[in-house]
């Protein structure tokens, strides 16, 4: 019978995964494993067996199920007693051809850490003295560089199943010193990596990328479950389960539109760390692409708001396709308005010159190091040097006990700022106006309506009368919401206009 029984073993793990302890069963035609806590299950096919080893693993023996592609599973929480006995239930069933059994595996032992990188098939092997070290699955890479000429770096992708205490693997480095091997080792990493699970056939590709941070120009290649970053030096892989939120803010030069996607777990290179990615385009650069994906596919997965053919200004088709595919809101400034008629203020976060976004339930400092700071965060926003004529500067104290200082604002923007944090209820201490000093003006801001937000409109509104008929919208199916009012945990919700469209600015 395919389904008899002949053995089964508790307190069974599946190696390098998080899924807890189960129960094994190895059965006439295959092995099946089921988690003692929730559905996990794992199932190995005799149809896909090519060999069963033995081995010693981190915690105690180990099963590994090496399959056809070169591919492996591997159970671990046997004893060394258990040996006899497995071996015993494989060769009565039928997993393999011919009978066969058990192999005890080879294992170094000296405590060497170099040796040989040898790809196989879905596996990377390390060998020292022609005896296993380790072998990682490529299906787990979330991304391989080659730093110089001579280091591979590999980078996994992280497991959101684990416990918060869990230690794990993230990142792996490989000194290969012939150049053309490490380059041949590179090549062969990047093609298996792309094959796991996670991959699939491009959507859409958007070359030369200006990115900020990281500092770099990228092409961007949008997957059904991730998007890819690929550079000169570096590759990134994001899954879009991993980016919380998306945002576009026109910079205040009238040149330049950021758009950030935040992610968490940040993505590295090296120690350093990059929760989140800042796009850069030109306000009048313009692009097209297509979309691998048929007009019916595109209607049942997307809603018809996506065409087979996107064309317009870069940071519109943009932030369109990635929001689409993303499945993530897109949010914009909208209430705040500076002296200036601008979403943002000039100001210096340390050393760094940069914009600050007074957003509808946060702050967004870029470019460097960009910095999202939520209202329900902030204990308390001080206003400093108020006694300099041209300039003061801006503490925002965190409940977590962060202290960020925004300095060398603009004087005229005090009034604005302090209307804007009364009118979201920020907590801030309100500093008193000294005798004989010139009072700024607050000039009354009218309620947004149903006007669409475009960073070009002062540009424009030399030439037509855009503001009476909105006739320059984001997009009719660029959805944008007016920044997050709920918490990172929770389901964003989507405040849209009319049009489906963000206001723009209010013109003078």
């Amino acid at each position: 019978m395919s389904g008899e029984v002949l053995s089964q073993f508790g307190n069974v793990f599946l190696a390098g995964q998080y899924s807890g302890s189960g129960t094994l069963k190895i059965e006439r035609a295959k092995l099946s494993w089921n988690a003692r806590e929730g559905s996990r299950q794992e199932t190995v096919e005799k149809t896909e067996l090519v060999r069963i080893e033995w081995f010693h693993g981190s915690r105690a023996q180990q099963l590994k199920c090496v399959l056809k592609g070169g591919l492996s599973v591997r159970f671990e929480g046997f004893r060394e007693k258990d040996f006899d006995r497995v071996d015993e239930s494989i060769r009565k069933s039928d997993l393999l051809e011919n009978g066969a059994g058990l192999i005890r595996a080879k294992q170094a032992s000296n405590g060497w850490n170099w040796g040989k990188v040898d790809v196989k098939g879905g596996s990377l092997n390390f060998k020292s003295d022609d005896k296993d070290v380790l072998d990682l699955t490529l299906g787990d890479v979330a991304q391989v560089n080659l730093n110089g000429s001579e280091e591979l770096a590999l980078e996994f992708h992280v497991d959101d199943t684990a416990n918060p205490h869990d230690e794990c693997l993230v990142e792996m480095r490989f000194l290969v010193k012939d150049r053309e091997e490490a380059s041949r080792a590179y090549e062969k990493i990047r093609l298996r990596s792309d094959t796991s699970s996670f991959a699939g056939d491009s959507l859409a590709t958007f070359k030369e990328v200006p990115v900020i941070v990281p500092r770099g120009r990228y092409d961007v290649d949008l997957f059904q479950n991730y998007f890819k970053m690929h550079g000169k030096s570096y590759d990134f892989k994001v899954l879009y389960s991993s980016v919380s939120r998306l945002f576009l803010l026109p910079k205040p030069d009238e040149v330049h539109i950021a758009f950030v996607a935040s992610i968490d777990p940040p993505i590295r290179q090296g120690n350093t760390h990059y929760p989140h990615i800042v796009f850069q385009f030109k306000t009048e650069q313009s692009t097209s692409v297509s979309i691998n994906l048929s007009d019916e596919e595109l209607q049942k997965k997307y809603n018809g708001k996506l065409s087979k053919e996107e064309a317009g200004d870069s940071w519109r088709v943009f932030s369109k396709v990635m929001k689409q595919l993303s499945g993530r809101s897109l949010h914009t400034p909208k209430t705040f308005v500076s002296h200036a008629e601008q979403h943002a203020v000039r100001t210096s976060l340390g050393p760094n010159e940069g914009y600050l976004f007074l957003l509808e339930s946060s702050f967004f400092f870029v470019n460097k190091p960009p910095t999202y700071v939520r209202f329900d965060d902030v204990q308390i926003v001080k206003f400093k040097r108020m006694d300099l004529e041209r300039r003061f500067d801006l503490l925002v104290q965190t409940v977590q006990g962060q202290k960020l200082l925004f300095s060398n604002i603009d004087r005229p923007e005090f009034k604005h700022i302090l209307k804007f944090l009364g009118d979201k209820n920020v907590p801030h201490e309100r500093p008193e106006e000294k005798p004989g000093r010139e009072v700024i003006p607050m000039e009354e801001e009218d309620e947004s309506e149903d006007e669409d937000f475009d960073p070009t409109a002062k540009k424009k509104a030399a030439s037509d009368d855009e503001s009476k008929d909105g006739a320059d919208s984001v997009g009719d199916d660029l959805e944008v919401v007016d920044e997050d009012d709920d918490d990172s945990g929770g389901e964003e919700e989507e405040e849209e206009d009319s049009d489906g469209a963000p206001p723009k600015k209010r013109q003078k």
